[in-house]
């Protein structure tokens, strides 16, 4: 038993051996020529990518992300330094990827002089969905689950070193990479970086062309995660417009220590990014630790992205400038499109009864249309049943004020989704248009009928304002209760418009206000607040009077206060 144990130990010490054969000359400079981290986003991100990996730079950092990438990115820190990189849908939740890198690091301070480093590296990339498998393809959460793997090959590696023959190598290595989108607004990834034993099937090392050196190539495992906790769908923290996302990860590696990268982006206006991260890396002189920055600015088919990093070799910050470009129809195999549904589509949604920015009374509203053979539709995450003519038809509760209606087409793997603002009002009867109503079924002239109709519109444009007001909680109407415009206001619903007007918070009463106003009146608090604002005061005999209408004379001051406080009138 022991001697079998031993056997184990020898095998697996020399299995790592053959890893990680001596790194000699590169490492010295802390240069890995088959390390790609490149691109501004990542980078802005202190590189913590391999936990989002959400765009084309995942072929770079984490080919598992592949299932969701497209597009161009051409990355460039000087002439000589420059990354393309392209992610091409195949349309069955797979993508293939092609890079090309090249990388020159000059004037390197060695013991003998300077040391100078060029490279040039190729990478074909390809990743897929899990739900490929015939028999679980329909499952959600294998739909949720990428793979891939990258084969990268150094076409060219020149080193210079003062005091030292010129040298080039070439060598080839593989990376595979998972990703899980555990939700909408959180991913885990694993992304395993030159993983080939040392001269396995030709490739794990750097080959070297004088002396027949090989040096091996450090595999590195990257552990990582990323949450988007601020957002306007699907997130913990709802803000409409805004969306934070925040990642990280850690590096292990056999031949260097543990490495911790934790980055943020806060993306604002929709198409403006800011980004920054900690990013610790090894170079010859150790493991040092430094803050990135980057900005970006995106649109739906193209974008750009900036940002500043330090080179482990050199010790010196450099910049990175990304530009980006994602083609709308850029697919392999067409199967299924999805563009923004209207009233009536000739894709996914054929037709759909929403609009953006509906307004109704209704304390519900019904959502119908058709869709494509294959599609499900989920609204406010809940799936609509289809009919066997591919209509669907639910009803969604409405609360007062705004309310947001989610509209998600799935279709095997893909998912398009769509937001919609729905207002319901709050109906309001006016004793004016109630009055002016029993008039017109009354009057027999042409020219009453003109004249009471002109007065009707008048009332009804009031009418919408008012509305308004109630809905937003300014105004309180009793159901069983007509509005009347012309009735009048008491001091106290005066106040109680005007605070809830301003959105002021509301203090605890604990000692009687005024003679008339105790700690307990239901509006004390509503009268303390805009006898404090200096707006509605009390009067000379130390009373407020809630109930009394307020004068025409008293109003126009009281409102010039208002606009005097908030500086709209001069």
């Amino acid at each position: 038993m022991a001697s079998n144990m031993r056997k184990v130990f020898v095998f697996l010490f020399l299995f790592f051996i053959c890893i990680s054969l001596v790194y000699a000359d590169l490492a010295e400079l802390g240069i890995n020529p088959l390390s790609m981290e490149i691109g501004s986003r990542p980078l802005g991100m202190g590189a913590a990518y391999a936990g989002l990996a959400d765009d084309v730079n995942a072929v770079l950092y984490n080919p598992g992300g592949m299932a969701w990438a497209k597009g161009v990115s051409l990355s460039i820190t000087s002439m000589t330094n420059i990354a393309a990189v392209q992610a091409y849908p195949t349309g069955y939740g797979s993508s293939f990827g092609f890079a090309v890198v090249t990388n020159k690091i000059s004037d390197i301070p060695i013991p003998t002089g300077i040391a100078n480093s060029e490279s040039s590296v190729v990478l074909l990339s390809y990743g897929t969905k899990l739900s490929f498998l015939p028999q679980y393809g329909k499952q959600d959460w294998l739909q949720r689950i990428g793979i891939g793997a990258n084969l990268k090959g150094l076409m060219g590696q020149r080193l210079t070193r003062t005091g030292f023959i010129d040298r080039s190598a070439s060598g080839w290595d593989l990376d595979l990479g998972f990703l899980w989108k555990g939700d909408d607004w959180w991913t885990a990834g694993l992304s395993m970086q030159n993983i080939l034993p040392a001269r396995a099937l030709g490739g794990g090392s750097i080959k070297w062309d004088i002396g027949g050196e090989e040096e091996g190539i450090p595999s590195v495992t990257k552990i990582a995660a990323s949450a988007r906790v601020i957002g306007d769908i699907d997130t913990p923290i709802f803000m409409e417009g805004r969306e934070l996302v925040i990642s990280g990860e850690l590096d292990f590696s056999l031949a260097k220590q543990t490495l911790l990268r934790l980055g943020g982006e806060w993306n604002f206006s929709k198409e403006f990014y800011i980004r920054t991260g900690i990013m610790q890396q090894s170079g010859g002189q150790g493991v040092s630790s430094d803050l990135n920055f980057g900005v970006g600015y995106l649109t739906e088919k193209w974008g750009i992205d900036f940002a500043t990093y330090r080179e482990p070799a050199m010790g010196a910050r450099y910049s990175y400038l990304s530009v980006l470009y994602f083609p709308q129809d850029w697919i392999v195999f067409r199967r299924l499109s999805f563009n923004q549904p209207s009233m009536i589509l000739e894709e996914a949604i054929e037709q759909i009864s929403l609009v953006n920015n509906a307004v109704t009374y209704d304390e519900k509203i019904e959502v119908f249309g058709k869709v494509k053979p294959g599609v499900d539709v989920y609204i406010n995450d809940l799936r609509a049943a289809i009919g066997s003519d591919y209509s669907f038809k639910t009803v969604v509760p409405l609360h007062l004020k705004k309310n947001l209606v989610v509209v998600e087409a799935r279709y095997e793997s893909e998912k398009k989704t769509w937001k919609y603002k729905v207002l319901r009002k709050k109906k309001v009867e006016l004793a004016e248009e109630k009055k002016v109503k029993e008039e017109l079924e009354h009057a027999v002239t042409s020219e009453d009928k003109k004249t009471l109709a002109e007065k009707e519109k008048e009332i009804l444009k009031t009418k919408e304002k008012v509305e308004t007001l109630v809905t937003m909680g300014v105004i309180e109407v009793s159901p069983e209760a007509d509005f009347a415009m012309d009735a009048g206001i008491t001091r106290g619903e005066l106040a109680t418009w005007l605070v809830k007007a301003s959105g002021a918070p509301l203090p605890e009463i604990k000692e009687n206000l005024y003679v008339d106003v105790p700690a307990t009146h239901p509006l004390a608090p509503y009268i303390f607040v805009v006898n404090k604002l200096k707006i509605l005061q009390h009067f000379p005999d130390g009373t407020f009077r809630p109930d009394a209408l307020v004068s025409k004379d008293e109003g126009a001051i009281i409102f010039k206060r208002i606009f005097q406080q908030t500086g709209t009138v001069r």
